[in-house]
């Protein structure tokens, strides 16, 4: 079952941001848009399929725990201050996986009723 989901998720992420399988799963290339498949790709295992930081490099080779870390704390920073990485971070999860997203617009809709 996992497997059948980080497979969808690299899925979604190679048509996002244009890059191959191998882009996402190697740390071998620095250009913005594999980096930015990475950030989704990592955030993702990290909490949505509990992989934590020390066995990130069993998913993403060559990934060593800060650099997960860095990567889960500068895709936070961006997801509350930049609204089209949010918009992107939700559109892959409503590709990746639906039942993730559907649970986060509930969230956002809870949030709005007691903020107003």
């Amino acid at each position: 079952m996992i497997e059948e989901r980080k497979k969808k998720a690299r899925e979604v992420l190679q048509t996002m941001f244009e890059v191959m399988e191998k882009d996402i799963v190697f740390m071998k290339c620095r250009k913005a848009n594999m980096i930015s498949s990475r950030k989704f790709y990592n955030y993702y295992l990290l909490y949505y399929l509990g992989v934590n930081h020390n066995q990130m490099k069993h998913h993403i080779y060559g990934m060593h725990h800060a650099t997960s870390i860095y990567l889960k704390n500068k895709l936070e920073f961006e997801l509350d201050h930049y609204s089209e990485i949010r918009d992107n971070w939700l559109t892959f999860l409503f590709f990746a996986d639906h039942d993730a997203w559907l649970k986060q617009k509930e969230i956002k809709e809870v949030k709005s009723k007691y903020l107003i």
